[in-house]
């Protein structure tokens, strides 16, 4: 399927016969001058390159037991770890898989592997051990590095899967497992690491022509809310280019080490297997010297206690954690005096939780929004903090070395300010690929290398991007378009909803309607009539939820703090079957 097939069955219209219009003066620029495509450098090595200069300073902490890696220790142990995959036969291109919780040995692995030339496949924790298998399986992984909790599942994998060979355990010693700690301490002496001088960092294991690349260093997961899981290559290039165009100044909300003397201090939360937390947290942090404190998992009053021990500079949040502490009065002003941004990405938050957030902190502090996927290595737009706050609801303006275009849905006609259609990014950023899925690949980096995100977006005349929703989550209601996001951050404002999601399902008479799923706050009994009396003087009669509210206890969203639409509309469709 070419990729005008593809817009056409996105779009449910005719094949347009004419000519597609592109006009190069709508495609935006970012506002930052270009930075040069990194090339020649793999990712561990800049890392290391800045770490070593931070010595004994802490890195990253662990908020449930206290641990604590300083940067000296990381370098270290990474390379220690890098050796002894090296001696145990491991070559270029294999792949690890990672079966982590956010802990500090989590950049360890993934520096000691990178060292060693070696791929990483990072796996949700929070898979089943049928989910662990298959992603062990289709990426191809010769060892797996787990925990002991994990132990079983990856046990179960290697007992089914003779390409994975070996099982590195972090923690005590465990029989048939190499020991994450004793591999640590390896002698480094007389090992030839990968560099980008040893290796061809354009080189690419995708299925297309691509003339040039880099080395395949991650193999990440894109979950899929939308649709089945794709594995997503990325680069030595893309990774360290994109981590070079976040840190440029102006850009990024947060500051290196040793530009300020002083350490900024994150809150690890967001999941490290996600691009988002592996940017922000893992290497964006290391890269800039911060001290991180890790959570594996969210508990309320583990991350309560964190917030006010680690007395965070600056916040990582997604849209449920933000609601979280909008809603709980265990927050207020006096737990965010220490903190001068919050950057909130993964999915559209909404102006209401935005502006809910600052007011709780009786104070000024700069709300970062950006947009980005994996398959931009992650990051393609941000605010930054010049706006101070005067583009609420914007992901901002790209990234520098970043092109933005919005295209119509139907014809993909190039479209100007203020008119929505399907967002494009192209830069170094953008992915090698799909892993073995070609036509999805085609389908998503067109032939001039545009990358079509399937987001709906538009810009302002002042180049900054909104995100309005996911192209394939659009309600179609007797032609016209209803964006869920939109009647979510309405209904938030309703003193009576803690959370909300909204679907589409069948109508006979407009052939989608829009359909709530309400978490009501606590103490609370809002009715149907209540809410649908609510929204009627809010919006068009087309948006109104004429497929009905259902209220319940929880949101189902992934660990991005993606709402999960597909599952609520699979639970639909069975009980109406």
């Amino acid at each position: 399927m070419t990729r005008k097939e593809h817009l056409r069955l996105l779009s449910n219209v005719a094949p347009n016969t004419t000519r597609v219009k592109d006009d190069p003066k709508l495609w935006v620029k970012s506002p930052f001058p270009d930075v040069p495509t990194v090339l020649g450098v793999e990712m561990h090595e800049m890392i290391f390159q800045q770490i070593t200069k931070y010595g004994d300073l802490p890195a990253m902490t662990c908020g449930v037991s206290d641990k604590t890696f300083t940067f000296n220790e990381i370098y270290r142990q990474s390379r220690g770890l890098g050796a002894a995959l090296i001696r145990a036969g491991f070559k270029r291109g294999d792949v690890v898989g990672l079966v982590l919780p956010n802990i500090p040995e989590f950049p360890i692995a993934v520096l000691g592997c990178w060292s060693a030339g070696l791929t990483v496949s990072c796996i949700n924790p929070a898979y089943t051990e049928g989910e662990i298998k298959r992603q062990l399986a289709s990426s191809d992984a010769k060892v797996a590095i787990t925990i002991e909790h994990f132990l079983n599942a990856v046990r179960s994998a290697k007992s089914e899967n003779p390409r994975l060979s070996s099982i590195i355990i972090i923690g005590d010693a465990q029989e048939g497992c190499h020991t994450f700690s004793e591999m640590a301490k390896s002698d480094t002496n007389g090992i030839i690491f990968s560099t980008g001088e040893n290796s061809d960092t354009s080189e690419t294991i995708s299925l297309l022509p691509y003339s040039s690349g880099s080395d395949v260093i991650k193999l990440c997961v894109n979950i899929g809310t939308t649709g089945p899981p794709k594995g997503v290559l990325l680069s030595h290039s893309n990774i360290t280019t994109n981590l070079t165009q976040f840190s440029c100044e102006n850009v990024g909300p947060t500051k290196t080490y040793h530009d300020t003397g002083v350490q900024e201090r994150l809150i690890g939360l967001l999941p490290f297997f996600h691009s988002y937390g592996m940017a922000a947290i893992v290497l964006a942090g290391l890269y800039q010297g911060a001290h991180s404190m890790s959570l594996p998992s969210f508990d309320p009053a583990t991350f309560l206690k964190a917030i006010r021990e680690h007395k965070p500079t600056c916040m990582h949040l997604v849209t449920p954690l933000i609601s979280h502490m909008v809603n709980s009065d265990d927050y207020s002003s006096k737990e965010l005096e220490h903190c001068h941004t919050i950057v909130g990405a993964a999915a559209p938050i909404g102006n209401v939780l935005i502006n809910q957030i600052l007011e709780k902190a009786g104070r000024y502090i700069f709300f970062a929004e950006g947009y980005g996927m994996t398959e931009l290595s992650p990051l393609s737009h941000l605010l930054t903090p010049s706006s101070r706050n005067s583009k609420i609801g914007s992901c901002g303006t790209g990234v520098p070395s970043t092109w933005s275009k919005v295209i119509d849905l139907e014809t993909g006609e190039t479209l100007p300010q203020n008119t929505r259609g399907e967002l494009l990014v192209k830069g170094p950023q953008v992915m090698k690929g799909y892993f073995r899925n070609e036509e999805a690949t085609r389908n998503t980096i067109d032939s001039d290398g545009w990358l079509h995100t399937g987001d709906i977006a538009y810009y302002d005349e002042d180049g900054y991007f909104y995100i309005v929703d996911r192209l394939k989550e659009l309600i179609k209601v007797k032609g016209f378009q209803v964006a869920p996001s939109e009647l979510e951050d309405l209904l938030r404002k309703h003193e009576k909803v803690e959370d909300v999601a909204v679907i589409g399902v069948p109508n006979l008479v407009s052939g989608e309607a829009p359909r709530a799923y309400i978490v009501p706050k606590p103490g609370t009994n809002p009715s149907e009539e209540e809410i649908n009396e609510y929204l009627k003087p809010l919006v068009a009669s087309f948006k109104r939820l004429y497929g009905g509210i259902e209220f319940r206890k929880t949101i189902p969203k992934a660990p991005s703090g993606k709402i999960l639409r597909r599952e609520l509309s699979d639970e639909y469709r069975k009980q109406n079957e």
